[in-house]
């Protein structure tokens, strides 16, 4: 119970900033932040059994929803690689990502899980795999999709962090840069943990990740709700 309401507060937490970035995205501003929220809230969305189990069940019922969930993380961290990187003026890790390197583990982790996902055995629909963790493919079907998530956050932390200790930087900046670091290292623990522990992390399996997602998604609101705040107020006002 605890697990799922977790998860529907981090749906609708989402929810609120892709409808408060529509307008932008309409005007054709910062619409690759649009559209990674628009996939954020499939894959939050599909990871709940009420949502997942009729989804798949038009698809099939053959967990292909699943594998939606793990595709529509990878373009998020794409997309949200890139205009953080970007923010943070840190060109390493836009090239950590979406350079030679970067392009290459993105396309290994996306053939692996493809490759793996069609060599499980899922007859019918099951939230999250679950009954059907006992196959060897499905573990590391899992554990793929973890992988590129992690290396991306991984290559994002330290510049949240620099941005954090920046003592020029107004309130705002650094206060999302503090979400943002938190955010993505708790991705990369529960990466690293999972591969590690190869266990169940009880409560964990759901507030890591699903806290992550909260934590970012914070970040991002205080870096758009700045940035509007400053567009609106007026040249003239001292008290800007």
């Amino acid at each position: 119970m605890t697990e799922h309401l977790i998860q529907w507060i981090v749906l609708a937490s989402c929810i609120i900033f892709a409808l408060l970035r529509l307008p932008d995205a309409i005007r054709g501003r910062g619409r690759s932040v649009f559209a990674a929220m628009v996939l954020l809230v499939v894959a939050v969305g599909l990871s709940l059994p009420q949502i997942y189990l009729p989804v798949d069940g038009l698809l099939g019922g053959m967990n292909l929803a699943n594998l939606i969930i793990r595709l529509s993380l990878f373009a998020i961290f794409v997309l949200l690689g890139i205009r953080i990187a970007g923010a943070f003026r840190s060109p390493r890790a836009r090239s950590l990502i979406v350079g030679p390197l970067g392009l290459t583990v993105l396309g290994v982790v996306v053939a692996v899980t493809v490759v793996l996902f069609a060599l499980s055995d899922l007859p019918e629909s099951s939230t999250g795999l679950q009954a059907f963790r006992d196959q060897d493919t499905v573990r590391l079907y899992a554990e793929a999709g973890r992988l590129y998530p992690g290396y991306v956050a991984a290559c994002l932390v330290l510049p949240a962090v620099k941005g954090l200790m920046d003592p020029a930087g107004r309130l705002a900046y650094r206060s999302a840069s503090a979400l943002l670091a938190l955010g993505f290292g708790a991705v990369v623990v529960f990466a690293v943990t999972r591969l590690l522990a190869g266990a169940h992390l009880g409560i964990w399996e759901i507030v890591l990740p699903f806290g992550s997602i909260l934590l970012v998604v914070s970040g991002l609101t205080v870096i758009w709700a700045s940035r509007r705040r400053t567009e609106l107020t007026p040249p003239g006002n001292r008290l800007a």
